[in-house]
């Protein structure tokens, strides 16, 4: 989900009662690939992705939540 305020953005896992989350205060391209990376990593510590999982997110502005493709 994304929260917005004037000062920030939080990306949020789209998984029901999880509460990580990522500051991403505009859209540069390495904030984004970092929100990404830091996602992964999130899925495989406490969401039981493995690493060699080949997975995709993404990010709908629509729907608001970070999502986890296996």
């Amino acid at each position: 989900m994304i929260e917005a305020n004037a000062l920030r953005t939080i990306i949020r896992c789209g998984t029901p009662d999880c509460d990580w989350g990522f500051c991403l205060p505009d859209m540069a391209a390495w904030r984004v690939e970092k929100c990404y990376a830091e996602f992964g990593r999130h899925c495989v510590e406490t969401h039981g992705l493995l690493e060699t999982d080949d997975a995709q997110m993404y990010l709908n502005f629509k729907e608001q939540p970070l999502t986890l493709w296996k």
